[in-house]
Parts: C-alpha cells; sequence; structure tokens
C-alpha cells in the first residue's frame, strides 16, 4: 500500500498537482457538501430494501446496506443478470425514482464543506475549467451549487448519475463525460474522497488528490492506494 505523503513534500505535492490542472473536476459529495446531512443515507437506504422486498426482488446479501448507492448498483447488476425480467426492471426504476426524489429534497439541506466555496471561487478566477463527476443524481448537485452562490464557477460539465447504476464511479464514463474537450487527460485533476473516486480516474489516467474530512474516511483512501490526501478543502487554497 503507497504510504500517504507527509510533512513538507505536501505542499510540494498539492503545488505541483495544482499548477499543473487546467480543469479540475470534484466528486460532490464530500469535496463539495455533505449530501445527506440533513437526509440521513441509512433511512433513505432502508426505504429502497422495503421497495425491493414488496416487490419480491432481492438481493439477499445486501440485507441492512445503509448506502443507497450501494443497494441500487447491487439490484441493477441483479437485473441485468435476469435480462430485467421477473418484475426486476420495474423494481429498479422504482428505486431510482425513489432516489432521485430524496437527493433532490436532501440537496435543500445539504452542508456545504467548510473551504469548499473559496477553493472554487479562486480556481473560476484563476482560469481553471471546473467539472462534477458525481454518482449523485445532477438536479441535487446543481441545486447545492447555487445554493452555494458557485453554480457559475462551473463551467465544465456537470455530470451525474444516470438510469444504469451500473454506469456510477468506478466505472468511468462519469470522468470522460466530466472531461473537457481539448484539454490533455494529465492536465485535468480530480478530487474525491472514496475508492470509487480513484479507481474510476486511474481507468482514464487522471491525476487524483484524494479528501476527507474524518480520520476513518481517510484510512479508507489509504487502503484504496491513495498516496496524497487532504483533510480540509482549505488546504488547497494557498496554491491555485
Amino acid at each position: 500500500m503507497p504510504p500517504v505523503t507527509t510533512s513538507v513534500t505536501v505542499p510540494d505535492a498539492m503545488r505541483e498537482m495544482l499548477s499543473r490542472a487546467q480543469c479540475i473536476v470534484f466528486d460532490l459529495d464530500g469535496p463539495i457538501a455533505r449530501v445527506f446531512a440533513g437526509e440521513p443515507a441509512a433511512v433513505i437506504a432502508d426505504e429502497l430494501w422495503e421497495i425491493a422486498e414488496r416487490d419480491g426482488c432481492l438481493v439477499e446479501e445486501l440485507r441492512g446496506c445503509p448506502d443507497p448507492m450501494a443497494l441500487l448498483y447491487g439490484h441493477t447488476a441483479e437485473m441485468r443478470r435476469n435480462n430485467g425480467r421477473g418484475g426486476w426492471a420495474e423494481t429498479v426504476a422504482k428505486m431510482h425514482d425513489q432516489l432521485d426524489a430524496y437527493e433532490r429534497k436532501a440537496a435543500e439541506s445539504a452542508t456545504p464543506t467548510p473551504g469548499a466555496a473559496a477553493f472554487i471561487e479562486a480556481c473560476h478566477a484563476s482560469g481553471r475549467t471546473l467539472s462534477v463527476a458525481t454518482n449523485n443524481h445532477v438536479d441535487a448537485a446543481t441545486r447545492i451549487l447555487a445554493r452555494m452562490s458557485v453554480r457559475h464557477c462551473f463551467e465544465g460539465p456537470v455530470i451525474g448519475r444516470g438510469r444504469d447504476a451500473l454506469l456510477m464511479k468506478p466505472h468511468p464514463a462519469p470522468l470522460r463525460e466530466a472531461m473537457v474537450r481539448g484539454v490533455a487527460v494529465d492536465r485535468h485533476l480530480m478530487i474525491g474522497d472514496t475508492g470509487t473516486d480513484f479507481r474510476a480516474a486511474r481507468e482514464v489516467g487522471m491525476p487524483f488528490y484524494g479528501y476527507h474530512r474524518s480520520e476513518r474516511g481517510r484510512r479508507r483512501l489509504r487502503e484504496a492506494g491513495v498516496p496524497l490526501i487532504a483533510s480540509g478543502m482549505a488546504e488547497f487554497l494557498p496554491f491555485v
């Protein structure tokens, strides 16, 4: 497992990565805001499970899973294995609709990540192009950016979850869509807070800097092989 770079080399690495980046691609939930701050994800996961249980289309190994994204992904994969038959297509569509609705609601109570707005504004002022590649619904992303008064800073694509959950990160499709045309992939930089973000960036060859506010989250990033991890978005600001 690559060690986390520490001490004086961290500012140097951060400065170098930001200086090369013409486009910065943000994950939404974490680096920009806590999407489910007012709408607990585990509650939403329970409701998605209830939909599957009522329909009799269950992925039993996911029972008790508190992550609505993982539930949607797992049931979508099972639907694909069943070719959508046996009610699976209808069940997954209901799960999509329920999660979409919850995320639109959650966007109204999402908590901005400290330091994120200032960093976003500074990047925009510096002439960098900003994009979003998130597994959340695009409506939630655009609403949160608007509430933070930074929507105008994102001149690049804002890419959210489509109706095929199997194309969520770590699938590279969202990152490919979020890239700015005419800008080489190595002149992009993704800032994300999960191993799935890192795997998607690695798949397309995009530089990656990890972020997580909690030590537990940073430990998960280290375990995923992320070599550079920030504990606060304000750490990036001096190097814009």
